[in-house]
């Protein structure tokens, strides 16, 4: 009667063990993620009120995760700091040119470039993105708990070809840059395992409402 005991508590041990090295796997990934659409490179994003999660703070998120360290079964427990906030952004300015002459000069310029996925994903912490070759995503189905609306599922590349005449007076200098609109939601998530933490950390979604040049001529 006492081998089969044995048994028994020898398989546990090995479930417990086995457990062990998975949680011990997955509560060794530390990383700062970023996904396509470098909205992290462009020359300035102005958000009326709130941050981007480049900006939070350890006192930030120490206060953020009080929200999401309920334990659970399963899933992701989810905060959200801001929600489809409006920005406008200056993603790069594709030419500068200034006039330090006597007389008006005629300037053409032409350019071909490819716009990027309209979509950008970025984490902090333990939260992953994964990147295929048509789709980005928050790892474990984190997308589907934040629940976004479809304007957060467009992905699109495409190729701008254009060309520019245009005077400049002396004295005069021309910018044309690339300017736009978009929305942020961000916050701080946690995802369990049998009640176990395996995720913690601060996500964000970027999206292009809309995208264009504009052409500005200030005297110098």
């Amino acid at each position: 009667m006492i081998l089969p005991t044995i048994k028994q508590e020898d398989k546990t041990m090995k479930k417990i063990v086995f457990l062990i090295l998975v949680f011990t796997c997955l509560f060794g990934l530390t990383h700062i993620s970023l996904g396509a659409t470098n909205y992290q490179s462009f020359e300035s994003i102005t958000m009326p009120s709130g941050k981007l999660l480049a900006d939070f703070s350890e006192e930030d998120y120490q206060t953020y995760y009080k929200s999401v360290d309920q334990r659970r079964l399963m899933g992701w427990n989810i905060y959200k700091v801001n929600s489809n906030v409006k920005v406008t952004y200056i993603s790069e300015t594709l030419f500068s040119y200034y006039n330090d002459g006597y007389t008006a000069i005629d300037y053409t310029y032409k350019l071909d470039r490819k716009v990027s996925s309209k979509l950008g994903l970025s984490a902090t912490g333990t939260i992953g993105i994964k990147i295929s070759a048509d789709k980005k995503a928050f790892k474990n189905n984190l997308d589907s708990s934040l629940k976004l609306s479809a304007d957060y599922t467009i992905s699109t590349e495409d190729k701008e070809s254009y060309e520019i005449s245009l005077k400049v007076d002396p004295g005069t200098q021309v910018d044309l840059y690339v300017y736009g609109e978009g929305k942020i939601t961000n916050g701080v998530a946690s995802r369990y395992f049998f009640w176990i933490r395996a995720d913690r950390g601060g996500y964000e979604v970027f999206v292009v409402t809309t995208q264009y040049q504009r052409l500005e001529k200030k005297r110098i």
